[in-house]
Formats: structure tokens, C-alpha cells, sequence
């Protein structure tokens, strides 16, 4: 008797879900949360898990798609911030107006920067993105007439939604889910595109995408001006939500290195990857910072990079991908 009696090919291919199916559960079960808990503590994780998911998203499609590692993109973040700040300190201008400015000089500044750059490869470019971060960096620290220098600037609490400043974290939350959402959408629209796919061809082999047509340059500035006009919003959010800000906590180099790993460790080139690695990062740098705060100085620092050595070593593509594949395995569907 034939085998073919007893095999059935279908049970073993993995049932695909609905398309984003996922998606929409994991952003239901993400808007309940403000109205099922009311710990400040834990809607203060919520709400800088989402704000740095943003963050990481708008890196990652110059950084994942395009292959564009940058490490200056805290300066993007620190000029949306500094913007709305000063234009509502010095002319009253709304922050929800002011931040639409700062994307506007983040993306001209990202225009500049990158038909300097981009034709740079590799290490070079890294570094010449890591110098203007410093470069900014400095200069907010100098200039202390106009940003307040290293004592920062406190804004003012006047709560409105012109302001985005509210006297609910629960709608902070939301804002900054808006937010995320918005970025998630726009990633999935451009990797289904025909620019996606340029950005793909490009980072996988340059010349190649050149011997095709593909005219990399323009598309490459033109999705690292986006990137970091996505990033300067999250800079006016996090300005309006803490109400202060400095030259270190919105323009250091450390929050540039946070939004490159967030996407490297939940799956670079992803859509879902930044969202699930800046849970990770953003709950285990809260964390170690509460309960090893106190400790051997560097001790937080210390954990903190093992632990995301051991999820490199153990899913080399990101958490995204790895849980992704595992679940497949395990449960015979594909997410």
C-alpha cells in the first residue's frame, strides 16, 4: 500500500494566521493596558517601551531596510526636542506645531548630511554619523544662551492637547501608541513597496542594485530625511512628557547606541523587531537602574550588556524572528 495514505503534507505545513492578525491583537491588548492598570510606575515602562519602539522604528528603516548604520540619530531626537521647546518658551508656540519645525530642520539637516555621507561605505560612514551627533551634542552644551547649556531647560505645565502635555500617563500612552502605530503602518507600507525593495537590493549587494537601474542615492537620502523627521517627533513627545530636557537625555550618544540595538536585538529589517527590542531593552535597562542602581558602580551597565550578548548568541537574527521561527516549530503556525 502506498505511504501517500498515511502522510498528510498539509498538517505539516505551518497555518498561516490572517495577515497582521498578530498586529491588531498585540495593539488591542496594548490600548487596554492604561485602562487595566493604574500603576505610574508600570504606565511610565508602557509609555517609554512605546516611545523608544517609535524611536526604533524610525531608525530602522534607514538602518534596517537601507543598511544605513547610524549612530548620530539622537541628535535628530535632541533637535525635535530642543525645537518645540524653544519655540514655546521663546514665541508660544504650541509644542504640536513646534514639533512639525524641528522634523522639518531634522529632515533638511538629514538632506545635507547625507549627500555629504551616504556615499561613504561601511565603518565611514558610521563614524562620519557618530561626529555629527557629537558635533550637536556639543553645541547644545556651548550655546547656553539659547538651550540652557548642561543645566537644560524645564518647560512649563500647562496641560492641553496643543501642548501635548497631559495629567494622565495613561494619555500619554496612547499618544505615544498613536505614535508607534503610525510607524509600524508606515514601515509595512514602505517594505511592500517598490522602494522597499530598493532599500533591500541595495543593502544586499550595492552594485548589483546599481547594475539594475536602481538609482540608490536619492531613495537612501531620501529615506534617512524621513527617518529622522520620525525620529524628531519622538523628541518633542519625550520633551513634553518628562518636561525638561538636557543635551545628555535627548541628544547623548548612549540613546543613539539605544535605538540601533533596540532594532538589532528584536530583528533588524523588521517591522516587528524595534517594537519586541525596545520592550526589552527599555524594561531591562528600568530595571537594572531600580535594583542594581545602588550596587557596584557599572554593575547595571554590566548585566545589562550580558543579557543582551546572551539574545544575540542565542537568536543571531533578533528576538522577532527567532520567536517567530520557535513558534512555527512548536505550534505548527507561522505568525
Amino acid at each position: 500500500m502506498s505511504d501517500r495514505s498515511t502522510s498528510n503534507p498539509a498538517a505539516d505545513t505551518p497555518m498561516r494566521l490572517p495577515r497582521h492578525a498578530w498586529s491588531v491583537a498585540a495593539f488591542t491588548v496594548l490600548a487596554g493596558l492604561p485602562v487595566l492598570v493604574s500603576d505610574p510606575f508600570v504606565l511610565n515602562m508602557v509609555m517609554m517601551s512605546l516611545l523608544s519602539a517609535a524611536a526604533a522604528l524610525a531608525w530602522n528603516l534607514s538602518g534596517g531596510y537601507a543598511g544605513q548604520l547610524s549612530l548620530g540619530h539622537a541628535a535628530f531626537y535632541g533637535i525635535g526636542a530642543y525645537t518645540s521647546t524653544l519655540l514655546f518658551l521663546k514665541a508660544g508656540i504650541s509644542p504640536l506645531l513646534g514639533m512639525l519645525v524641528g522634523a522639518a530642520i531634522s529632515a533638511a539637516a538629514a538632506i545635507i548630511l547625507g549627500m555629504i555621507t551616504l556615499r561613504l561605505k561601511g565603518a565611514f560612514f558610521v563614524m562620519s554619523t557618530l561626529a555629527f551627533g557629537a558635533v550637536i551634542h556639543i553645541s547644545a552644551i556651548n550655546f547656553r544662551d539659547l538651550t540652557g547649556g548642561s543645566s537644560g531647560l524645564a518647560i512649563p505645565l500647562q496641560q492641553s492637547a496643543l501642548n501635548l502635555t497631559f495629567a494622565n500617563k495613561a494619555v500619554y500612552v496612547y499618544v505615544a501608541l498613536g505614535l508607534m502605530a503610525t510607524y509600524y503602518a508606515a514601515t509595512l507600507l514602505i517594505a511592500g513597496s517598490k522602494l522597499g525593495y530598493s532599500l533591500v537590493a541595495f543593502r544586499e549587494n550595492h552594485d548589483a542594485a546599481r547594475a539594475l537601474g536602481i538609482r540608490t542615492l536619492p531613495i537612501r537620502i531620501g529615506i534617512f530625511a524621513l527617518s529622522a523627521a520620525m525620529t524628531s517627533l519622538c523628541g518633542t513627545l519625550h520633551a513634553q512628557y518628562f518636561l525638561y530636557i538636557d543635551p545628555d537625555s535627548v541628544m547623548g550618544l548612549s540613546l543613539s547606541l539605544n535605538f540601533a540595538l533596540m532594532a538589532i536585538v528584536g530583528g533588524l529589517g523588521t517591522a516587528y523587531g524595534p517594537i519586541i527590542g525596545a520592550a526589552v531593552v527599555t524594561c531591562v535597562s528600568l530595571a537594572m537602574q531600580i535594583y542594581l542602581g545602588d550596587q557596584i558602580s557599572g554593575l547595571t551597565q554590566l548585566a545589562y550588556s550580558a543579557i543582551v550578548i546572551i539574545v544575540l548568541l542565542a537568536m543571531p537574527g533578533g528576538l522577532g524572528p527567532g520567536l517567530r521561527d520557535a513558534l512555527s516549530r512548536r505550534f505548527g503556525w507561522r505568525p
